[in-house]
């Protein structure tokens, strides 16, 4: 067994069997805590520094390492005297004697253990990205906020010198990488060809290799199978430091930040991300079927879709301009039509198009076009480009996502998944759908039915909630009528009537209600008026997230100006109290010396001043998260102990997937009862069920029980 020394800790590195039952013997009774990470032969694409090729189901670890207090474990399985059963059962004696179970993006490393046959249910698992996330400030690293990965945050609160093992493996893979690029340039030369040119090539999505020789597309293919590195490919020995040193990490981050979470009475809320784990590792595992055929009759159409629109511009403006070419769109834009475009941003090319009066219709239509494109082209590059490869690589018909439950500062999902549109994409002409992102996943022999249990407007319904708690019952009148008979009596034949005025209650439409107030001398039931509350509803989402009115006017960038401020002001004028609930907060933030606590028991901390009024949306978002994520807890435990073969699948937004199994359709309403009663609230909370039994696309309103 090599030892040495690292960061004031003793480093074993396992080599046989013998050693690692040798450590085993010597398991204490207790351990406070446990760190553990997998380093995995994914292939990281070089060119961008990438590794989103990651794949919970078909990759599989090469290194696992674990520790305590000062000693780390390193056992990197392609020594040939060491199995995976040995170390997996010295890892659990370890682990199963601790009190917390620690790994950053703690979900992947027990899928690579998953992979490797490890099947414990770990009830002490816990994130340190969750500890994190509870313990510092509530500001996204964009904002300048602390960084969620591991060396970044570990880093700034620990020291750089933390950081030293992450510099050696980049330099180690940058070394290789060089080497991979010239035996492809030595192999290209002959030809008169350079990698430069054939990536041009490929950076348009349409691109295609059939212009070079059938020799240099071997070579291209043959290289770019071979190029690909993982970590398994650097020097042992860096990777051996590298792998101790997240474990040392992970332990020294938790050592820090857990009495913060005591101080700051977040134990509860880490403890309900602690049981959020395995259930998450379960939905994941599920996976999505994939419509292959679909996707490459998709990426066809788009493509001959491109190349029309790209000519056509091509004819107004006279010459081939990629839409992304910027300073080459505002030149010729310049030099034909003596237009000067002010900037080539979609949203702001969007609000030109809108409201310059001076714009020839010739620029207004290249334009269009090249908002247009770049849809075309980001629906391939993101959503079909992924899907072919993953399907490709692994010969699997599903493919599989990770949810990231600390993603977003409130305690929000984030993924990859989350990003479909829920909406196709159509020919310019509007006669032909082109791809719908939905349609490709699909149903399976193993579940026949897809079944979707959304929360309807839960932003808005706990918007209501919140001016109902801190204006001690009063409450916004027109904002909690949309949602329930607030303030009203029944008749003698059982009906709602208002208080006030003596009038039926109807239950009015919060969007209706807003559009109404900005537009009252539209009809409500004309065209105009649907259109109106099409783009009122997507300013009051907005508006829930916090935005200024700047902010819903670049987010509703392709409606009219004019028309977005009079629904920001609609909003406003009819449902006042939601200024009342943003004063109360700032007045919390004031009284608990710096903080807000959402409905769930999780505090967002804030430093700043001119920050507060984001509490306002943390609030409501992450009373929204921490519901769906009690849900899901409750979902899983029900259908386990209930021994059901029905599987969740996915949580979009506030839409929770299910995998129905045959003769199992009658689970869905316990779920929904889950979803609607996990917690107490004056406004109703509504889940609504919409099934398919062919894609997501399709999905329909389920038809009430009988």
């Amino acid at each position: 067994m090599q030892t040495y020394t690292l960061l004031g800790y003793n480093i074993y590195l396992f080599e046989t069997d013998a050693e690692v039952e040798g450590i085993e013997s010597k398991c204490p009774p207790e351990i406070g805590l446990f760190g553990f990470d997998t380093e995995t032969t994914t292939k990281i694409d070089m060119s961008k520094r990438d590794a989103s090729n990651i794949d919970i189901m078909h990759d599989k670890p090469f290194l696992v390492q674990f520790g305590f207090d000062k000693n780390i474990f390193v056992a990197d399985l392609r020594f040939p005297g060491l199995s995976k059963e040995k170390v997996l059962k010295c890892f659990e004696k370890y682990r199963s004697v601790a009190k917390f179970a620690l790994a950053h993006n703690i979900k992947f490393d027990i899928n690579m253990l998953m992979n490797l046959g490890y099947n414990v249910e770990p009830a002490n698992a816990c994130d340190t990205m969750s500890i994190a996330r509870l313990a510092l400030e509530s500001r996204s690293e964009r904002e300048g906020g602390y960084p969620i990965a591991l060396k970044p945050l570990a880093t700034r609160l620990l020291g750089s010198e933390y950081s030293e093992a992450g510099r050696a493996i980049d330099e180690a893979l940058r070394r290789l990488w060089e080497t991979k690029l010239k035996e492809l340039a030595a192999l290209l030369k002959p030809y008169g060809i350079t990698r430069k040119m054939i990536n041009d090539t490929l950076k348009d999505v349409t691109g295609s290799l059939d212009e070079y020789s059938e020799e240099v597309q071997r070579i291209w293919y043959e290289w770019n199978i071979q190029s690909k590195l993982s970590y398994a490919d650097v020097d042992p020995h860096i990777i051996h430091i590298y792998g101790a040193v997240d474990v040392i990490l992970v332990l020294e981050l938790a050592k820090l930040l857990l009495p913060v979470i005591v101080d700051k009475k977040q134990i509860e809320v880490l403890k309900r991300e602690m049981q959020l784990i395995m259930p998450l590792v379960r939905m994941e595992r599920t996976g999505y079927p994939v419509d292959k055929k679909y996707l490459i009759r998709c990426k066809q159409a788009l493509v001959f879709e491109i190349n029309t629109i790209k000519n056509t511009n091509q004819q107004i403006i006279g010459k081939a301009i990629n839409p992304n070419q910027h300073q080459a769109i505002k030149e010729a834009l310049l030099d034909r039509f003596g237009y000067e475009l002010t900037s080539t941003d979609k949203n702001k090319m969007h609000i030109l198009i809108q409201t310059d009066d001076t714009m020839p219709k010739e620029v207004k239509t290249y334009l269009e076009n090249v908002i247009y494109l770049r849809t075309l082209e980001k629906w391939i590059a993101t959503y079909i480009n992924p899907m072919l490869y993953k399907l490709n690589t692994t010969g699997d018909t599903k493919v599989y996502t990770m949810y990231n439950p600390n993603g977003a500062v409130s305690g929000r999902f984030s993924s990859n998944f989350q990003q479909f549109p829920k909406n196709a994409i159509y020919s310019k002409l509007g006669d032909f759908e082109l791809f719908h992102p939905r349609r490709m996943f699909t149903t399976c022999e193993e579940f026949p039915e897809l079944v979707y249990i959304d929360y309807s407007q839960i932003e808005l319904r706990l918007q209501a909630e919140y001016t109902y708690r801190v204006t001690k019952g009063y409450g916004d009148i027109n904002m909690l009528r949309a949602y329930c008979p607030f303030k009203c009596h029944k008749d003698v034949d059982g009906n709602w009537i208002q208080d006030e005025d003596g009038e039926p209650w109807t239950g009015v439409d919060l969007h209706t209600q807003s559009t109404v107030t900005a537009f009252p001398d539209v009809d409500v039931n004309s065209p105009e008026f649907k259109k109106l509350r099409y783009i009122g509803k997507r300013v009051n989402f907005a508006l829930i997230y916090g935005a200024s009115l700047r902010k819903v006017q670049e987010a509703v960038a392709d409606a009219d100006p004019e028309t977005v401020e009079k629904l920001y002001r609609g909003f406003h004028d009819r449902f006042k109290d939601v200024a009342t609930y943003g004063n109360w907060v700032s007045r919390q933030w004031v009284t608990n010396n710096g903080y807000v606590t959402n409905l769930f028991g999780r505090r967002y901390y804030i430093d700043d001043t001119k920050n507060v009024y984001k509490l306002n949306n943390y609030l409501i978002q992450g009373s929204a998260a921490d519901m769906i994520k009690l849900c899901i807890i409750r979902i899983d435990n029900m259908l386990r102990k209930g021994g059901y073969k029905t599987r969740l699948q996915g949580c979009i937004h506030d839409e929770i997937c299910i995998c129905v199994a045959p003769g199992e359709h009658d689970v869905i309403y316990k779920i929904q009862y889950i979803m609607e009663h996990t917690v107490k609230t004056f406004v109703p909370i509504v889940a609504e069920i919409e099934v398919s039994q062919t894609t997501w696309a399709d999905k329909h309103e389920e038809e009430a029980p009988v």
